[in-house]
């Protein structure tokens, strides 16, 4: 009996560990999971192998991380990775994968494009689709729900998810890239310009809301034309918070209209959105723009002023005050609403 019970035991762990044995055999050798030929991964020059592991299988292209890593470790396989624009086949070995990853061995059909300070969520989708790096209407759908998990503040009137986190900067993308890992990759030069300003500001960024200092930066970036105004620019909307003044910033009404107009009428103030800062007191749900590194350092870093008030005069510079009289007097001969 005992015998008859032993050898049930040992063709269950045969079943067993031979199942394991052919799922391991079938992941080394076709460690992706994707339905198109290839597959195109940028790897940037701060990225590891397990992390670019971990991304891959976040974003639903890669199997198991676990029994790959565990690959790795037990064939100590070389670890380090160049930076590059990689394209490889859905058929690949995980072996294959990582030999071409050790030695720098990748596509050069790659398409530079460069996202503008200044540019939302649906402007960058239009210059992808343009390239056609991406479907235009998966990225927004796509945008609309990737959550970033050091984001503290996911409010449920914020247009897109990622907007203002998409960093302006140039970028080599291939054609038909999946939403996630353009979204990924400009998410990920975002952190690094982050921790560069961490690494060289005497603020401490942990202790500030991100949410709140990306929306501050992002209408900066649209108000303000010259980089030696922003933070006298973004003195003014804090000055009016702290006295609960309305910001009214004719940047977060173009966004709520959806369109940039050359022209604002007073009707155009007046329309129902989070986003009109108007009619809303405070800041808007969420930013409104990816504003670039001048308009953050700002954004924490404002003048120290008592001005309540600027209007364009123009030429790209603003006039400063903290007299609503005199504000009204210089707006009268230069605005054009």
């Amino acid at each position: 009996m005992k015998n008859k019970f032993l050898k049930i035991i040992l063709f269950i762990l045969l079943i067993f560990f031979s199942s394991i044995s052919i799922y391991y055999y079938k992941l080394i050798s076709h460690p992706f999971k994707i339905n198109k030929n290839n597959i195109k991964i940028v790897v940037d020059k701060n990225d590891s192998l397990y992390g670019l592991i971990d991304k891959l299988e976040k974003n639903g292209h890669m199997h198991n991380k676990y029994f790959l890593k565990f690959y790795i470790k037990m064939n100590k396989l070389e670890t380090n990775i160049r930076p590059g624009k990689y394209s490889f086949s859905n058929d690949i070995s995980i072996k294959s994968f990582i030999k071409n990853l050790n030695e720098g061995i990748y596509s050069d059909n790659m398409i530079k494009i460069t996202i503008p300070e200044g540019y939302t969520v649906e402007n960058i989708a239009n210059l992808l689709e343009k390239k056609n790096i991406v479907n235009k209407e998966e990225f927004l759908d796509t945008c609309k729900k990737y959550e970033v998990s050091y984001i503290n503040d996911n409010e449920v009137n914020k247009k897109y998810l990622v907007e203002g986190y998409l960093y302006p900067d140039t970028y080599f993308f291939y054609e038909d890239m999946e939403p996630e890992d353009v979204i990924y990759s400009m998410l990920d030069r975002f952190n690094e310009i982050i921790q560069s300003i961490k690494n060289t500001s005497k603020i401490n960024i942990e202790e500030k809301n991100i949410n709140e200092i990306i929306t501050m930066a992002s209408i900066v970036e649209n108000e303000a034309e010259l980089d030696a105004e922003r933070d006298k620019v973004a003195s003014v909307f804090y000055n009016r918070l702290s006295k609960n003044i309305k910001l009214e910033s004719c940047a977060t009404v173009q966004y709520a209209l959806g369109q940039h107009k050359e022209k604002l009428y007073y009707k155009d103030l007046k329309i129902k959105s989070p986003y009109n800062t108007y009619i809303v007191k405070g800041l808007p749900p969420g930013p409104i723009c990816s504003p670039g590194r001048k308009s953050i350092e700002a954004a924490l870093n404002p003048a120290k002023t008592e001005y309540l008030y600027f209007v364009s005069k123009n030429d790209k510079t603003h006039f400063f005050t903290k007299d609503y009289k005199e504000f009204l007097k210089v707006k009268s001969k230069t605005q054009q609403y």
